[in-house]
């Protein structure tokens, strides 16, 4: 009987404090409760954890390192920049919630320029790190005459044009190649090493020697916050009420039902307060039962979420293997140096005269013939050819063993 007037005595001031944590707990989730916002409408939607310092908006709607700003662009666009410490600030051209990716690029549109200047893409002091899907390669940057970077094969950086800044380079353009060529490049004895650096790459695009898909975004990705897995079970990802910036996920869609947890919250109050007397009167003997369920399903929901892995992409072997290679016939030229095209004096790969005593091979499909040691390096890489792209039958049977031929 004590226990129940005990109860009775205590219940009014129950149900004060019940309505007072009531209104503080929306009060503090819609302190925290951070519409998207944009550089200009219709713009790239900016969404936790990345944030803008702007007056509607608190810091408390981002994560530290995700801060975004707005500048224009070279065509006039008003586009978000993501800065990095140790690389300036870069375009945001798209971002990714659910995989935790962002795809960035250079504000002025040539990337390659930053690249060289750089020595390529510092992350460090980020929260970013490059995609998986990419990898670093070591690339030289040089200045070669133009009538050597003319040919098909090598292909040169329009963006990176230095004839404006000195008239002495008019007759020269820039080029981006592997530190480690598959084959030899005497051709390149005639250019100036501008700069090296390590190029970000998509492993699906790997280049077999130069730079060439410059205009590409850079993929990057973060690993904390982690809020993968509560974007795409359709929650809303943000920071909890505490200086620590722990995160959490809210507004989860109701199983059934459909209703967010702001959605619930809206109706319990549009019900009054005489329900919410009632409902308060029926369940507080069942109080510290319901608040200690509470606390367990707020730390269960702070610590829900799981690491996105993200599939490595396959690797596809393009070249041939070396038995493949041997098969196709070869042919030393005589003390004359004479060809069995007598136009064809230039190998296309290494771009140098053909010499007497040199050994050529050719490709049968198609009658072209290089230098043995440049066309090895380059079926190891690409099965074409690397004149007319034409892809030989891999069926195709050569004999075994080839005489070598000598052409007086």
């Amino acid at each position: 009987m004590k226990f129940c007037i005990l109860k009775m005595a205590t219940f009014p001031n129950f149900i004060f404090s019940s309505i007072l944590l009531l209104v503080g707990h929306t009060t503090t989730r819609a302190e925290f409760t951070c519409e998207s916002t944009f550089c200009e409408s219709g713009g790239l939607p900016i969404q936790f954890p990345f944030w803008m310092r702007v007056t509607n908006q608190s810091y408390r709607c981002g994560y530290p390192g995700f801060e975004l700003s707005c500048s224009k662009s070279t065509n006039n666009l008003t586009q978000p920049l993501l800065t990095l410490p140790e690389s300036g600030d870069f375009v945001v051209k798209l971002i990714s919630l659910e995989s935790q990716m962002v795809w960035i690029n250079d504000p002025d549109q040539c990337l390659p320029k930053r690249i060289m200047r750089d020595h390529g893409l510092n992350l460090e002091g980020s929260p970013f790190r490059l995609s998986d899907y990419y990898t670093f390669l070591e690339f030289q940057f040089l200045n070669c005459p133009s009538n050597l970077t003319s040919s098909d094969l090598v292909q040169p950086i329009g963006c990176l044009n230095l004839s404006s800044n000195d008239s002495n380079l008019s007759n020269y353009s820039v080029v981006a190649m592997k530190s480690n060529p598959p084959f030899p490049t005497p051709w390149t004895s005639s250019c100036h090493l501008i700069s090296t650096a390590s190029v970000p790459i998509a492993a699906s695009d790997t280049p077999w020697l130069f730079w060439s898909d410059y205009y590409s975004d850079i993929q990057l990705q973060w690993d904390i916050p982690n809020c993968g897995s509560c974007e795409a079970r359709g929650g809303r990802c943000g920071l909890l009420g505490d200086p620590n910036f722990d995160i959490a996920c809210y507004d989860l869609p109701t199983q059934g039902q459909g209703l967010s947890r702001r959605a619930k919250y809206g109706l319990s109050i549009g019900l009054g307060i005489p329900g919410f007397l009632g409902i308060v009167a029926l369940t507080c003997l069942f109080c510290c039962k319901t608040n200690t369920g509470d606390e367990i399903q707020r730390r269960q929901s702070s610590t829900e979420f799981s690491t996105l892995v993200m599939p490595h992409p396959p690797v596809v072997v393009m070249g041939l293997d070396g038995a493949a290679i041997e098969r196709y016939p070869k042919t030393q030229l005589g003390d004359s140096g004479r060809l069995p095209k007598p136009n064809d004096t230039v190998c296309s790969i290494c771009l140098c005269e053909y010499q007497p005593k040199e050994m050529l091979r050719t490709i049968p499909e198609c009658n072209h013939y290089f230098h043995a040691n440049c066309i090895d390096g380059w079926l190891k890489m690409n099965a074409s050819c690397p004149l007319c792209r034409n892809l030989p039958e891999r069926s195709y049977s050569f004999s075994t063993s080839l005489p070598l031929s000598s052409t007086s």
